[in-house]
């Protein structure tokens, strides 16, 4: 009786070996030009690592960016907070917005990898912009806790905000006229739903 139980087990694995179907199908390569660039370092978040840093897996540069992105935001919302008391604390809401702009920049560099974002930061069409913004920073920042001076503190952070702006600008699909079109698209859809909406 053992014997014929071992045969069958036997023949019925040979016969799942021969009858096993080939499920081996070769897919077309979509390319999607989203994924898809000539630029190697275009679509570093897509990799599993960074050049920098290469120890750093998807899922820890995903929670770095979490992080700083919350960090940011969380610095940035306090520094509105000073608005009110600009005149009298004016370090203290420049310190908070550059902090938050600090944990932004650092949070894009965890997402797309540190050596891509500054190659693309600091690429041709981008340098007069990402220095002015750099430079706003790291001046506000020393005029905040090293000179402690309030005037230039002030200074320096409302000339970050307008290379901030400057910058957006320049990521902006069409740049300046792209943001006027869609200006004038807003403009106008405002002034169409005004006019019909009795008032």
């Amino acid at each position: 009786m053992s014997n014929l139980k071992s045969d069958l087990d036997e023949y019925l694995l040979l016969q799942s070996d021969q009858k096993k179907p080939n499920f081996n199908v070769k897919l077309p390569q979509l390319k999607v030009p989203f994924f898809s660039s000539s630029d190697p370092e275009a679509n570093s978040f897509l990799k599993d690592t960074d050049s920098c840093f290469p120890k750093l897996s998807r899922l820890q540069r995903i929670v770095g960016f979490v992080a700083c992105l919350g960090m940011g935001a969380l610095c940035m919302t306090l520094s509105t907070f000073y608005i009110p008391f600009l005149i009298l604390k004016a370090r203290k809401f420049a310190l908070l917005y550059t902090l938050g702009s600090l944990f932004f920049i650092l949070s894009f560099c965890f997402l797309s990898g540190f050596g891509s974002f500054l190659k693309q930061m600091f690429s041709k069409p981008r340098l007069l912009t990402s220095l002015s913004y750099s430079s706003c920073l790291i001046l506000t920042l020393y005029c905040a806790l090293v000179a402690k001076s309030t005037a230039f503190t002030v200074l320096f952070a409302v000339a970050q905000i307008i290379a901030l702006l400057f910058m957006v600008l320049g990521t902006v699909p069409g740049g300046a006229t792209g943001l006027k079109f869609f200006g004038q698209l807003f403009k106008s859809t405002v002034s169409a739903s005004s006019s019909v909406l009795p008032v």
